[in-house]
């Protein structure tokens, strides 16, 4: 607890600071205080770094951040993170005899594309192989339709999708979703809402532009080790 208190406090003194002081205090200056609360102890061995990526799978944020920023972090990093895809943002779910009702904010097909993605992460056990899906979807033009022909990209059967939905346990995991969201501390109030190591550092557009592979091995350079030791150098 006290570790998550200093995290926090930090992140929000020094961005107080940068709001009053303008250029006096940079974000690498924030990022180095992190690095250093964030740091494990020697004698531990890191798990890898858990991403959570809360997101519409129709919202344009959603689409581009996931298909220009993912991918290169993901190449960089592989298995040193761990990234959880959780579609919902700004849905509403209601309970109905027994069966959920959903309303996104992009309309019908987003909720449909919400529930193909969250029967992908649910049925699809190799991370490498979810991350290339979820960023195949998510690059297409209709993400919400993209599920056949990525699952055919990478040769796998598209039936279990199917029938994750057609079954109803698409709508529950689209609702445990939802349930899983609405108990963030702090509650997200954008899309798509990004945590790293239990952590809301960043709002997504300040990922967008300090390039999300970047703030991840700033932010927890020592964490990561031999992952970011690359990326690390090029960047002092």
């Amino acid at each position: 607890m006290i570790r998550e208190y200093l995290i926090s406090h930090i992140y929000s003194t020094a961005k107080n600071v940068l709001t009053m002081y303008k250029r006096s205090v940079t974000m690498k200056t924030i990022l180095l205080l992190l690095s250093v609360i964030l740091a494990p102890s020697s004698s531990s061995s890191a798990p890898a770094l858990l991403i959570d990526v809360i997101y519409e799978s129709l919202c344009p944020d959603s689409t581009r951040f996931i298909s220009q920023q993912i991918p290169p972090m993901y190449e960089a990093l592989g298995q040193a993170v761990n990234v959880q895809f959780r579609p919902y943002g700004f849905a509403t779910t209601t309970e109905v005899d027994g069966s959920f009702q959903f309303e996104c904010q992009h309309g019908e097909r987003e909720c449909y594309g919400n529930l193909v993605q969250a029967c992908t992460v649910a049925y699809t056990p190799e991370q490498d192989t979810v991350v290339g899906l979820i960023t195949c979807m998510m690059s297409s033009p209709f993400p919400d339709q993209a599920g056949p022909t990525c699952f055919e990209q990478y040769g796998l059967d598209y039936q279990p999708i199917l029938d994750c939905i057609e079954s109803g346990e698409g709508a529950q995991l689209h609702a445990d979703n939802g349930v899983t969201q609405n108990n963030e501390d702090p509650q997200p109030n954008n899309v798509p809402w990004i945590n790293l190591g239990n952590q809301h550092l960043a709002e997504y557009w300040e990922l967008e532009e300090y390039g999300l592979l970047q703030f991840i091995c700033d932010t927890f350079d020592t964490y990561m080790g031999e992952a970011c030791a690359e990326i690390s150098m090029i960047s002092k």
